[in-house]
This record gives C-alpha cells, sequence and structure tokens, in this order.
C-alpha cells in the first residue's frame, strides 16, 4: 500500500456563524462547482437519544491520482467515499470521516473533520489524517 505525505493535521478559524459554516459543510456536495463528484447519497440518517444527527453518505468521485503514485497502478478514475457525520446542534460540533471504499489495497486515504464553534464565536475547522 501507498503511504502518502499527507498525514498529521491543520486548523482553520472561521468569522461566519457555526450555523452557516456547519450548513455549507454539508451543502459542498453536489453543487455545479464541484465536478469531480459525480453522486452524493444518503444512505441513512438518524437522531439520537442525545439530540446529535448521525448520517451516512455514499459519495462517487471521479479524478485522478497524485502525482507521486506510480502509473497503471489504478485504472478507473473513479472512487466510492463512504463518509460518516455526527451533528451535535447543543454543543455546536459536527464531526465528520471519511474514507474510500475501493482500492485500498494500493491506496487508502481516510479524513477526519471537526468544526467547533469557540466560546469567542469563530468556527474552529480541524481536518485530520491518521497515520495508515
Amino acid at each position: 500500500m501507498l503511504s502518502t505525505s499527507v498525514q498529521g493535521s491543520h486548523d482553520r478559524r472561521d468569522s461566519d456563524p457555526w450555523s452557516i459554516v456547519s450548513l455549507a459543510f454539508f451543502l459542498r456536495y453536489p453543487n455545479p462547482y464541484a465536478a469531480h463528484v459525480l453522486s452524493c447519497d444518503v444512505i441513512s440518517r438518524t437522531h439520537t437519544p442525545q439530540g446529535t444527527l448521525l448520517t451516512t453518505r455514499l459519495i462517487l468521485k471521479k479524478g485522478s491520482l497524485p502525482k507521486w503514485a506510480p502509473k497503471g497502478i489504478i485504472n478507473r478514475v473513479e472512487s466510492w467515499i463512504l463518509e460518516e457525520s455526527e451533528v451535535d446542534p447543543v454543543g455546536r460540533v459536527v464531526r465528520c470521516k471519511t474514507m474510500n471504499l475501493d482500492h485500498v489495497k494500493v491506496m487508502r486515504v481516510e479524513e477526519i473533520t471537526t468544526l467547533r464553534q469557540a466560546e469567542d464565536g469563530w468556527v474552529s475547522l480541524e481536518v485530520y489524517y491518521p497515520d495508515p
């Protein structure tokens, strides 16, 4: 399996309200400006007893391999992505984990994103890429 140089994490802060930032996060697919996303389907959506919303989406993306990947390793330029998210509207937190479902013997990509409203009103976006 290939290992990527994109490991670790990065943070970003946004001055827009949590409700706007969290809504924009979920409206990113599908949209006409994300032509690399071929389909995005909700597989399940449930409320928990704690008041959070759990959603599982299946996303089909197309694109090219990273430049560092050996040529001919993967023939298809499409990949299925599983997205599992939890929205806590009271605590103003969105947690989302995405991972590829195919090509995993060659390359496994996993991303964990957290949107959280800070005490100062800003929204913190943390993205973490676990080690393979």
